[in-house]
Parts: structure tokens; C-alpha cells; sequence
């Protein structure tokens, strides 16, 4: 297994208008272009004008996402440079892409918020419930290997740390968590999480860890 991180920086003339819901334009970009196991970052701007429904980047904005190596991605990822990303009010074209191969690393920072769902799908908080959400964790993470796989992996520990009192944010009833975190356990299953994400909704852009935080300093 060989995981990918690609960055993807917008670069603008004017202005561009973000939707509070942009990342369902990406995440439906990745999967036309046939990424199929990914996650990505928050969008984030060197400048922007917040509003009440969504926000405006100014000059520059950046988000990363991280995928499985698989035959055909470097096609993909050069359509996003050449064909660019629609969004809801308008198509982002003037794009440049780097990547980079994904080393292992278990120190890390949650670039989008980790939601974890039980079973009924409510969120579990970390805080309240630490055990059930490494539980819940820790079986969504080995289901993932399976479906990548079609077999067990041969260790299947996997804990996580947060290392400061996470950032919590809640929205229509879901918690999601935002820190600095240590995860603990079989590499096979750390080295998965680097490359396609922790918890749930990896692919609508949640739980994408990485061990820098900033974009912009």
C-alpha cells in the first residue's frame, strides 16, 4: 500500500464565493474522476470575507486530500489542474496541484473534523465516552482494511490520544472534534488512517489527519 497527498491551491483574480456546503462539490469531483477511497481538508484562504452563507477567498486558497496510489490517479490529478473544480457559483480553474508520497506517522492533526457515528448513526463525543468512541473507531477503521484488502489485517489494535481538550463542534445534532491527537496500535491500520482517514464521512471531507497543521503561516 502507497498513499498520496495531493495539494490542490486555487489561486484568484477576484474574490470567489464558497457555499457553506463546498465540500460536497469536491468530494463529487474526486469520485468523477474515479478516486474511490480518499478524504480531504477544510479549504482554507489566505484571506477571506466571511458572510452568513459561506465565505469569500481572497488571492489564495488551499485543501490537500489523500488517497491509496492506484492506477490512473496521476490522470485524475491532472485533470483537476487542466479542467478545474465547479462549484455551486461558479468553476475554479486556475489551479496548481502538487504531490507527494505519504510517509507513516502517528502524531498528528486533524486537518477536517472527525465525526464517529454508532450504530443508529448518532455521534458519539469523545469526552463523555472515550471507550465507545475508540471502539467505534477502531471497527470503522478495520472495516475499511477489509474492504481495501479482503482480509484481516494481522494486528488489529488501533487507539487514539487527544493530546489537548479537542475543539468541539456540533451542527444539526452531530459532534465533530478538531485537535492534536496520537494514534497507538498496528501500523497497517495507522498507516490506512494516513492515507484515507479516521471515523466517518472520510470521503465527504471529514477526519483527514496530517503531521503539519498549517498552510499558511
Amino acid at each position: 500500500m502507497k498513499g498520496i497527498r495531493v495539494s490542490v491551491k486555487m489561486v484568484f483574480k477576484n474574490p470567489f464565493f464558497f457555499e457553506k456546503e463546498y465540500k460536497r462539490s469536491i468530494s463529487k469531483r474526486l469520485y468523477e474522476l474515479g478516486i474511490k477511497r480518499f478524504t480531504f481538508s477544510d479549504l482554507v484562504c489566505r484571506r477571506k470575507k466571511v458572510i452568513e452563507e459561506g465565505f469569500y477567498a481572497i488571492d489564495e486558497a488551499r485543501f490537500d486530500f489523500t488517497t491509496i496510489y492506484f492506477e490512473g490517479v496521476y490522470d485524475a490529478i491532472n485533470k483537476i489542474a487542466q479542467e478545474g473544480i465547479g462549484f455551486k457559483f461558479g468553476r475554479v480553474l486556475d489551479i496548481f496541484v502538487d504531490v507527494k508520497r505519504i510517509e507513516f506517522f502517528n502524531e498528528c492533526y486533524l486537518l477536517s473534523p472527525v465525526l464517529v457515528l454508532d450504530e443508529e448513526g448518532r455521534s458519539v463525543d469523545f469526552v463523555e465516552n472515550p471507550v465507545l468512541y475508540n471502539k467505534l473507531m477502531r471497527d470503522k477503521i478495520i472495516k475499511r482494511y477489509i474492504d481495501v484488502f479482503g482480509k484481516l489485517p494481522k494486528n488489529d489494535s488501533f487507539i487514539i490520544i487527544f493530546r489537548n481538550t479537542p475543539a468541539k463542534i456540533v451542527e444539526d445534532e452531530k459532534i465533530y472534534i478538531k485537535s492534536k491527537c496520537e494514534l497507538y496500535g498496528s501500523k497497517e491500520l495507522i498507516y490506512l488512517a494516513n492515507c484515507i482517514g479516521i471515523g466517518d464521512k472520510n470521503e465527504e471531507g471529514f477526519g483527514m489527519i496530517s503531521e503539519e497543521l498549517y498552510f499558511y503561516k
